[in-house]
């Protein structure tokens, strides 16, 4: 009876040891992975489009979980639709309270506020497979180099200036730039480069556009560089603009030149000019000249004018050497001037002067023509103060100032007494020499000669004087009806009254002189 029971026992554990799959004492329990992702941030703090973004975020296994985890995967999806921007995959490893950063590398081509989510993938011990998520908002702004036109309008026929204004947005240097502006007239393209442009940086760029026939058309300026990532991108830029019709408007005046005025030849140009004919220029150092005159080429049109040239010709169009021609511009932009100034200083004997300026234009080779209505300053005289003194015996004195009444100088001024029927010029003074006169100066001068008292009635004066290059003769009359009256009888008969009385005075004095000394 005991036997049995000890063998019955027995039998029961070899049954517990060796029997698992009859009986299950304690039955295993399922692997629990407790993953959360903690955190995100991204970098840099303002993303730019079409630029790298990171995504940074920490995967976390819970203490609490029994089992490991291996990471499979970390991605960045848009919330809606769950497009793929980035993903990160065979992370390793996790034990349970462990954590692992994970870097995520986007790339969002659209600028605006973006809705994202994270979620990060794992497989537990037992091949089950875990998922946890986390939401994010990102804020994109533009990435692509920004560009601004300075012009709205473009000249139809005409090359246009258009000024590209290129900006870099975005938080790392922009490479190897390419702007290029499509002509809307003829399809060419106008291009700069730009090696680098930093992070915040800003630059101009000048581009020339053909406008077509006039009315609206789209200008699309092309722009090509390379992001920071090393990739290279394109973006274009577009905008409507007026086409205007061409005009053609040069404008051409003239004014005596002021004591500041300078040659405006521009960058020192110098040589020859077509036909041959030597440049003229005037430098700081050269002394102001009466005959200088301001000429100033305005272009009032709306396309730039080039090659401007002005030159002096007569009324038939002849070309005066005597005025030259002068480099007054490479080009002129639309309301811009140069002012050249001339001397004319050697010009003489023409009627009708006039000053062309001739340019090349879209339309081929023009001119514009002032005729300016140029006289010299010139000096004129005119006798003065003139004092006559005539004695009985016909001794002619003259006195007087010869005056200049013009607004330029006179030289070698000369007045002399002409010989006529009643009267001669004589020595010591039958010329006098009176040189330079400046305008509206005088100088005085002293003239003899005799005369028949009885029948002359003036004496003949002349003046010659230089005017300019001019030599000139003028004559002027002296009236003698009222001439005063000197000479040697004259001086004789003006002591008799004065000896007369001192003779009575003497006379006068003795005679009472003696009566006293009797009555004495």
């Amino acid at each position: 009876m005991g036997r049995s029971r000890v063998r019955v026992a027995a039998l029961v554990v070899v049954l517990l040891v060796g029997g698992g799959p009859l009986v299950a004492v304690h039955p295993a329990t399922a692997a629990d992975a407790r993953l959360t992702l903690t955190d995100a941030t991204v970098s840099p703090d303002t993303p730019a489009a079409g630029a790298p973004i990171t995504v940074s975020t920490t995967a976390r296994l819970s203490a609490g979980s029994n089992t490991s985890l291996s990471l499979d995967s970390v991605r960045v999806v848009r919330t809606e639709g769950e497009e793929t921007l980035g993903e990160a995959t065979d992370l390793g490893t996790l034990s349970p309270g462990e954590t692992l950063s994970v870097p995520v590398t986007v790339t969002v081509e659209e600028p605006g506020v973006h809705d994202l989510e994270l979620i990060v993938v794992g497989t537990d011990e037992d091949g089950e497979m875990t998922r946890a998520t986390r939401p994010l908002t990102v804020g994109v702004e533009v990435g692509a180099p920004q560009l601004e036109f300075d012009t709205d309008r473009l000249v139809a026929g005409a090359e246009s200036e258009v000024g590209v204004e290129v900006a870099n947005p975005t938080t790392a240097p922009l490479r190897d730039i390419e702007i290029r502006l499509t002509n809307p007239g003829s399809g060419g393209q106008d291009r700069q480069t730009l090696p680098v442009l930093v992070s915040g940086g800003t630059q101009t760029v000048n581009l020339s556009a053909r406008g077509p026939r006039p009315g609206a058309a789209e200008v699309a300026v092309e722009v090509t560089y390379t992001d920071p990532t090393g990739a290279e991108r394109t973006a274009t830029h577009a905008r409507r603009v007026d086409v205007s019709a061409l005009s053609i408007d040069v404008g051409v005046r003239a004014e005596p030149a002021t004591s500041d005025s300078s040659q405006q030849v521009p960058d020192g140009l110098g040589g020859l000019v077509g036909g041959g004919s030597a440049l003229q220029a005037q430098t700081e150092d050269d002394e102001e000249n009466a005959d200088g005159v301001d000429v100033t080429v305005t272009n009032f049109g709306n396309a730039p004018v080039e090659d401007v040239v002005l030159t002096g010709r007569t009324g038939d169009g002849a070309v005066l050497a005597s005025v030259g021609r002068f480099a007054v511009a490479d080009a002129l932009e639309s309301g811009e001037s140069a002012t050249a100034t001339v001397d004319l200083s050697r010009v003489r004997g023409v009627d009708g002067l006039r000053f062309v300026a001739s340019y090349d234009t879209p339309e081929g080779r023009s001119e514009s023509v002032l005729v300016y209505n140029y006289s010299r300053a010139q000096g004129a005289v005119a006798v003065t103060g003139l004092d006559v003194t005539v004695d009985d015996e016909g001794s002619v004195s003259l006195g007087g100032n010869l005056a200049n009444t013009g607004d330029g100088e006179v030289t070698s001024a000369v007045v002399s007494v002409q010989p006529t029927e009643h009267v001669d010029p004589v020595y010591p003074q039958r010329t006098y020499f009176v040189g330079t006169v400046g305008a509206s100066e005088f100088a005085p001068f002293d003239l003899t000669a005799r005369a028949d008292a009885e029948n002359a009635t003036a004496v003949t004066l002349q003046v010659t004087y230089t005017a300019g290059e001019e030599r000139r003769t003028e004559t002027v009359q002296a009236p003698l009806e009222n001439a005063s009256t000197g000479g040697e009888d004259t001086g004789s008969q003006s002591m008799v009254l004065p000896a007369v009385l001192l003779g009575v005075v003497v006379v006068g004095g003795i005679a009472l002189f003696a009566n006293r000394f009797r009555q004495g």
